[in-house]
């Protein structure tokens, strides 16, 4: 992987740790990106502290799960659009 501002999980799945959030007093990632749970290629999840912090999928407006062919465009995806949305 040559993203250096993602850290790879457990599961193969990616971390963040370069945009974070504040919850508990703790540096949480802003961004997961992780394997479809409903189909083919990857999908970008979202820190919520609203639910007891845990990451929900990014969706489009009206509603629509944004799936990616690879990890590195949902990455890409978070690091080119998302984070200057933030700023």
């Amino acid at each position: 992987m040559e993203n250096t501002n993602w850290t790879e999980g457990v599961h193969g799945t990616y971390f963040s740790y370069h945009i974070l959030i504040t919850y508990l007093g703790e540096q949480e990632p802003l961004y997961h990106v992780l394997d479809n749970p409903d189909g083919d290629g990857w999908v970008i999840g979202v820190f919520y502290s609203f639910i007891g912090g845990e990451y929900v999928p990014l969706e489009e407006v009206g509603e629509e799960r944004l799936v990616f062919q690879t990890a590195e465009e949902a990455m890409n995806y978070v690091d080119i659009v998302l984070e200057r949305t933030q700023v």
